[in-house]
């Protein structure tokens, strides 16, 4: 019997939804928490009118919301690219061009570090800042080419993505 990727997060949620699947520093996720944010992940991206296969990029160091976005980004149909968090800024830009990446999740810090190249990326649409230093109130400080939209990460998850974010 074949299985997707994300299947098994939702099996496991199924059997025993109060069963820890993910430690992080202080924080604890059972499988209930990590197939809720799973799918709201993945419908904020169907909310991006991404297409099957179209690639979400994960620029982040071993944490939840790169677990949560790979899984919500196979869950929406797309194709995850995992890209690792050592790379240097031009390494990390040819993986995103040669790959078509539509969306980038990443930390405000390392899109600071990758922005000359980001504008480089023809098919990236939108980019996903993640806690704890996700754009607070203010708008973001990165100098990115026009048409490109900026999410906070608690947007996504809340639902709120699709009326409040910032286009460059």
């Amino acid at each position: 019997m074949n299985h997707l990727l994300f299947e098994l997060v939702l099996r496991s949620a199924e059997r025993q939804p109060g069963a820890s699947s993910l430690s992080f520093h202080d924080r604890t996720l059972d499988y209930g928490g990590l197939a809720s944010l799973m799918e709201r992940f993945a419908a904020r991206m169907m909310e991006l009118k991404l297409e099957r296969a179209d690639r979400v990029a994960v620029y982040l160091p071993k944490q939840p919301e790169a677990v949560v976005a790979m899984f919500g980004a196979a869950r929406a149909g797309c194709a995850f690219v995992p890209v690792n968090p050592l790379l240097r800024p031009e390494q990390v830009g040819h993986i995103l061009r040669d790959c078509n990446v539509r969306v980038l999740i990443t930390s405000l810090e390392r899109a600071d570090t990758i922005a000359a190249t980001l504008a480089q990326c023809s098919d990236l649409h939108h980019i996903v800042l993640t806690p704890p230093s996700a754009v607070a109130e203010s708008e973001p400080a990165l100098d990115l080419r026009s048409g490109m939209a900026v999410h906070r990460w608690d947007e996504i998850i809340n639902g709120s993505s699709s009326a409040a974010h910032h286009r460059v």
